[in-house]
């Protein structure tokens, strides 16, 4: 029998929770992973880092370094979505030993593939504060399924995408136009690893990067939500810990052992 990703867990004290790190999409707030962290937090100690710091650096090296000093000698998982998933793969590839897993929902590593990333990174610096919250607001229907939101989630969604400004929104596109995916070391990647796709995703193709990554990734598990959008992590009936409970999800070893460590 194949073991599960996760293991439940409901007796087991904070301490023994495994740690994992939520890194957030373009808007860097990591304040978005609230509906998860409601449900995970009976098998990890959630921790949502914000890459809207200084110490986190400008450049994926920099972003890396900082991430990877937040991992726990115990092993870490990673849980990453769009340009957080990009960077969780910097991560595990730079120190797979002190990570246990991956989670990447809906990973921006097919970006630089697109034909309008390289217009949105130069054009934004130089667009009008006005004109570029209208197209913030108006872009809230190409980025979420909005009908599978609840209003108060829609509303925590557009204060995410109205905090980022214009120069920062450009840099991150163009970190995610220079992410050469196909030059991380993936076959060789230990971890087991579950990857989110929503296939109403408007923004990147995401079933097809999943799928292109899956075949890359030794051990992995694929899950596309017919009726997702890009920002899924938010709708009602998304539901990562019912993707890592199933019954023929991947993990090495059971997440908690009696000496709780790895």
């Amino acid at each position: 029998m194949v073991s599960t990703l996760v293991s439940p867990s409901t007796g087991s004290s904070c301490e023994e929770r495994p740690l994992l790190l939520y890194l957030p999409g373009m808007d860097g707030t990591g304040d978005l992973f609230y509906r998860q962290a409601q449900a995970l937090q009976q098998e990890f100690r959630i921790r949502p880092l914000s890459l809207n710091h200084s110490e986190s650096g400008e450049n994926w090296e920099a972003l890396a370094d900082w991430v990877g000093s937040q991992l726990e000698e115990g092993g870490t998982y990673l849980c990453g979505e769009s340009f957080g998933a990009c960077l969780a793969l910097q991560v595990a590839t730079r120190w797979p030993q002190q990570c246990r897993g991956l989670i990447l929902v809906n990973p921006a590593s097919s970006l630089r593939r697109g034909p309008w990333w390289m217009a949105g990174r130069f054009l934004l610096p130089f667009m009008p504060q006005g004109l570029y919250r209208q197209l913030s607001e108006r872009g809230l229907e190409f980025l979420a399924e909005l009908s599978q939101m609840e209003p108060e989630d829609r509303e925590q969604l557009r204060q995410a995408v109205h905090s980022v400004d214009q120069e920062v929104a450009a840099h991150r596109l163009a970190l995610l136009g220079s992410f050469a995916v196909d030059e991380l070391p993936l076959e060789s990647l230990p971890l087991p690893t579950l990857l989110v796709a929503g296939g109403r995703d408007r923004l990147l193709p995401s079933v097809n990067e999943v799928r292109r990554l899956a075949e890359r990734l030794p051990q992995v598990q694929v899950e596309i939500s017919p009726y997702s959008g890009h920002a899924c992590l938010l709708e009602r009936q998304m539901n990562l810990r019912r993707y890592l409970l199933k019954r023929d999800s991947l993990l090495a070893q059971p997440l908690f052992s009696s000496s709780g460590s790895r």
